[in-house]
Order: C-alpha cells, then structure tokens, then sequence
C-alpha cells in the first residue's frame, strides 16, 4: 500500500487523530493481507538545525533517538523503517521541502499460493518475410 502524509488540525492535534488515523491503515493492510505500506514522511522540526545538520544526519539522528522530530519520530514508534531522504518532497517551511521514505512492513502478512493457473504462452509462429510486389 502507498500512503501520504495525512494532516491533523491543529486544533485537533495531540488528542490521538493522527495515531487512529494511521492504526486504520494498518488495519486495512492486515485485513487485504499486504506486506506493508511505503509512505513519504515530513520531518517538520529540521528546520530548527538545518544550519547545523544535513538532511541525512538529521534523520539519522532522529533514527537513533538522539533528537526528536515531531512527525517523523512519531511514525518510528509506529514500527516504520527510514529510507532514502526525498527533495522537494512537498511544500513545507518545516522540513525545508524534504521528505523522508518510510516503510512499514506487515508482521502478519502471509505470502499466499497463486491461485490462478500459471499459463505460457504459445510459441511464436515463424512468420515468412513478407514479399514486395513488383
């Protein structure tokens, strides 16, 4: 499954919105059995320290816990893996237009046997080469 970043109110943020949210896409994945959902992620606080720290060390950091960042971190604690750092990802003064990869891989998925027969096709007839008509 491919997810977005999804937006919470700000009048609404902090009561949990954006955690049900995102529990519903987990669910929908577990119930359609999907192995996970790759989704873009905006680390908003990187503005604070883009003086100081490239992209990419800032997400590390954010990855090991030395610094919180308040979307990105929040979707870590979820389960979700870090990938590559993404520019121009969306329009956000937070994150400097920056967008991180993140993956969330499904522990209750269960590869399922193809149901459906496997069919090859035919071998191509040899064609003779068509011949030009005086």
């Amino acid at each position: 499954m491919y997810g977005v970043d999804s937006f919470v109110h700000p009048d609404y943020r902090s009561h949990g919105v954006g955690g049900k949210l995102m529990e519903a896409r987990f669910a929908v994945a577990r119930r359609r059995n999907l192995r996970g959902m790759l989704a873009g992620s905006l680390p908003i606080d990187y503005y604070k320290v883009a003086d100081r720290l490239s992209i990419e060390q800032y997400v590390r950091e954010v990855v090991a816990g030395r610094r919180f960042d308040t979307n990105l971190s929040k979707q870590l604690r979820k389960g979700f893996k870090v990938g590559p750092v993404i520019r121009n990802y969306a329009e956000s003064w937070g994150s400097l237009n920056w967008g991180v990869t993140i993956l969330w891989e499904n522990p209750d998925y269960r590869p399922v046997r193809n149901v459906w027969p496997v069919r090859t096709m035919p071998a191509p007839q040899s064609l003779s080469p068509v011949r030009q008509q005086a």
